[in-house]
């Protein structure tokens, strides 16, 4: 179907005919050969579609850079992801200057890194920021996009042998303080760069489902919870919502996340306009990659006043 349509110039609906296919499936079949890897398209030029307002994100929020492109809106079912594309840019622009990367729990971080065609001249370190979630295998889990990263860029995964969320805040303390996990640990938060994705609190996420119930989700959000990064949720000033989740996480810190030099977040979507915003105005990000409507909400926002005495 490719070489149909690219090396032939046939159109889908010409190829369905000939093939005894409908339009919808060549349309599906063509998009995941470009997600494989069987068809790449490079455009050559350096002009990028929403420059004005990557400048303008950089500029107002102090940033390294910014990635965005364009709103696909809900229910879109398009593949490679417009966000993944462009997180996939931006880890390209971003890997060649580093030696190890942390990763934390993300669905848009998986999909930058399975659209991700860079090899590294150098051995990359890739390290999970937190544990993992148990039950079925999801790309999403910090251990494996740690693995998915490295095998990328031809690089070595780090291992946290840990669950994202213990059961209690007593079993938190001595899962971490094990040696291989506490190791990990000192591992990721001496890490040159840190890609995350940013959660919000309109319902629970579905990585966190099975270890946070609907009431304790209320509870985070009553504290002033307004989004979360690899399950360590922060208020609207950027400050470590305290309490039993915090408590019971197997990964950095927010403020262990701070101190990465490079911290590229992903993330899109409405639901996500108050934690990205967050993110950027206290700094837990300082690249960012998003869409464009998202881009426009953050900027949006008046700028805080400092409080007179």
């Amino acid at each position: 179907m490719a070489r149909l349509y690219y090396d032939h110039g046939l159109t889908q609906a010409e190829i369905g005919e000939l093939l005894g296919l409908s339009r919808v499936k060549v349309t599906r079949v063509l998009a995941e050969a470009r997600q494989a890897g069987i068809v790449e398209i490079t455009v050559h030029s350096d002009e990028r579609p929403f420059a004005d307002v990557e400048a303008a994100l950089v500029s107002r929020f102090g940033l390294h850079s910014a990635w965005v492109c364009p709103s696909l809106g809900r229910g879109e079912e398009r593949s490679p992801s417009s966000l993944g594309v462009t997180g996939a840019e931006a880890l390209t622009s971003l890997l060649p200057h580093v030696q190890r990367v942390a990763v934390g729990m993300s669905t848009a971080v998986a999909a930058s890194v399975a659209h991700l065609r860079y090899q590294s001249d150098t051995a990359i370190e890739v390290v999970p920021l937190a544990g993992s979630r148990g039950g079925r295998s999801s790309n999403a889990n910090p251990h494996e996009l740690a693995t998915s990263l490295a095998r990328a860029v031809g690089g070595t995964a780090y291992h946290l042998p840990a669950p994202l969320l213990a059961t209690t805040p007593e079993a938190a303390d001595a899962i971490r303080g094990l040696d291989e996990v506490q190791g990990t640990l000192n591992v990721a938060a001496a890490a040159d760069a840190l890609v995350l994705g940013i959660g919000g609190t309109a319902g629970v996420a579905q990585a966190l489902r099975r270890s946070v119930t609907e009431t304790e989700f209320a509870a985070l959000r009553e504290l002033g919870a307004v989004g979360d990064a690899s399950a360590r949720f922060f208020d609207a000033n950027g400050q470590a919502v305290d309490g039993p989740i915090d408590r019971r996480v197997i990964g950095l810190t927010l403020e262990h996340m701070r101190a990465i030099p490079i911290r590229v977040g992903i993330a899109g979507g409405i639901e996500k306009h108050i934690p990205l915003f967050t993110a950027l105005e206290t700094g837990l990000v300082n690249v960012v990659v998003t869409d464009i409507d998202s881009a426009r909400a953050v900027l949006s926002r008046p700028v805080a006043t400092p409080a007179t005495a």
